[in-house]
């Protein structure tokens, strides 16, 4: 079976999959995006599709908190900003009547918080701050540090590095052995210049970047998805982000199983058969393909023994990295910090401080803190009340007066949130050998999700559902 391509996928989808025959049945394990859009696009063209989900909604990473919040607040704790470039969310919210809103990135009030104070992003608020910079950098702003080390690279390595359909090139490939870290010490940035770039690499930040491509980090900067190209064209969901995998939900209704988790996969040359817990029971279910998208960091509660996989790609589901990240939040009775949408990054362990509802209508506010990498890991074995607690007081740092305003607080830890048990893929050195043999289908059984994509990165809606639509093209083909 030869893979479609990128513009081939994109081309079939928006021209309604011409000449596409859809199999006879399918089973989809997984109701976040990518198990959704697969589902739906399958079940419309009359296949028998049962999609199976672990937990008790649909949405995967896409999800939003509304508890224990008051006044109808609610927050993301996956998945939020859409730019005009992530076509298939832009697709799949116009064909699923989902309106959008302008995200709460544009128009944030972004600063630092370091060594006790604040300061901002331009030259002179960073010439007064005495960071040991080098003499060069004492002469930038932050966006200017950008350009010299980030920005001029990906001029050297066009037109590859940002060309349409991604494509590892000879001229790119050496960059996917070396780390973000390397290749920005080997163009001159100091260690400070790092901390100050790093809140604005997105998908790359969180201790990471001696561990991280390269090659994929360039991709994203030198792309649409990059904050640098951020715009009032950049958007969220409008009532959360939810709302997309609930109209797609809505569309499949019964065909979605929730608390159903799988267990056990294997196929013959004939069908797959797919076993599943129901209500403490084990069941089984055939059919002529199965399509996983569980990421892989979970998918060791799946018994693949049957599978027939080779060999490589259960060398790649081992190896694959997920980003650890801990999401806090802090309901306040009001607000009591100067500005509005502020957002600030820190060099206290609480890494990213922001206000999670800078739109809200009443007085009361969320603040959310992000932590990643090891710091994440390291409040993920507190308990619950303790990461609240430790929230807070990293916050009073910050906002004086957190404490005597803060109302009520939850967290979310992503490495352990059951059948998902991380975030988004961390791309790391070799990750380009790896995304073929992720993509690859082995027989009837199918891989989507956003580790199943086409670009080097994760933590993007777009790129989950791209995935969903190479697996519904791939199974019009031929086993």
């Amino acid at each position: 079976m030869r893979e479609p391509t990128q513009a081939q996928v994109r081309r079939e989808l928006d021209e309604g999959l011409p000449g596409f025959t859809p199999p006879r049945s399918v089973v989809v394990v997984g109701a976040g995006l990518a198990g959704l859009a697969t589902a739906y696009e399958l079940s419309r063209r009359g296949c028998e599709v049962t999609v199976l989900e672990a937990a008790d909604r649909p949405g995967g990473r896409a999800y939003t908190l509304r508890q224990p919040f008051a006044d109808g607040m609610h927050v993301e704790a996956g998945a939020m900003t859409i730019t005009p470039h992530c076509h298939y969310v832009h697709h799949y919210a116009r064909e699923l009547g989902v309106e959008m809103d302008v995200a709460d990135l544009v128009d944030s009030q972004f600063a630092y918080f370091m060594r006790g104070g604040f300061f901002g992003p331009d030259r002179d608020s960073i010439a007064g701050c005495d960071l040991p910079l080098t003499e060069e950098e004492r002469h930038l702003d932050v966006p200017g540090m950008i350009k010299r080390y980030v920005t001029s690279l990906a001029d050297e390595l066009q037109p590859d590095i940002a060309a349409a359909e991604w494509h590892c090139t000879p001229r790119l490939a050496p960059y996917d052995e070396q780390s973000v870290y390397e290749v920005l010490r080997a163009r001159g940035a100091s260690p400070a210049a790092i901390d100050l770039m790093e809140p604005l690499f997105l998908e790359m930040r969180g201790g990471d970047l001696k561990s991280a491509s390269a090659l994929a980090w360039l991709r994203h900067e030198a792309s649409p998805h990059s904050l640098s190209h951020a715009d009032h064209r950049w958007s969220k969901i409008r009532g959360g982000t939810d709302r997309l995998p609930y109209a797609f939900a809505e569309r499949l209704r019964d065909r979605i199983h929730y608390r159903k988790p799988v267990v056990r996969i294997s196929q013959s040359d004939d069908d797959v058969e797919v076993t599943f817990l129901a209500h403490g029971r084990l069941q089984t279910i055939r059919a002529e393909h199965v399509v996983v998208t569980v990421p892989f960091s979970a998918i060791r509660h799946i018994d693949l023994g049957e599978a027939r996989l080779r060999a490589d790609k259960i060398d790649v589901m081992r190896r694959l990295k997920y980003s650890s990240i801990v999401r806090i939040y802090l309901q306040v009775r009001r607000q009591f910090w100067a500005g509005s949408a502020v957002s600030y990054s820190t060099d206290l362990p609480v890494r990213w401080l922001r206000d999670a509802t800078p739109h809200g209508p009443g007085p009361r506010k969320i603040l959310e803190c992000l932590l990643t990498g090891w710091r994440a890991r390291a409040v993920a074995a507190m308990t619950a009340e303790e990461r609240v607690d430790f929230a807070i007081d990293q916050v009073e740092t910050v906002l004086p007066g957190t404490r005597e305003h803060f109302e009520l607080g939850t967290s979310v830890v992503w490495d352990q949130q059951p059948h998902i048990e991380g975030s988004y893929i961390l791309p790391e050195v070799g990750h380009e050998r790896l995304m073929p043999v992720i993509r690859r289908p082995e027989g009837r059984v199918h891989f989507a999700g956003e580790h199943a994509g086409f670009e080097p990165n994760g933590g993007s809606m777009t790129f989950a559902l791209e995935s969903a639509a190479r697996t519904v093209v791939e199974l019009g083909q031929p086993v």
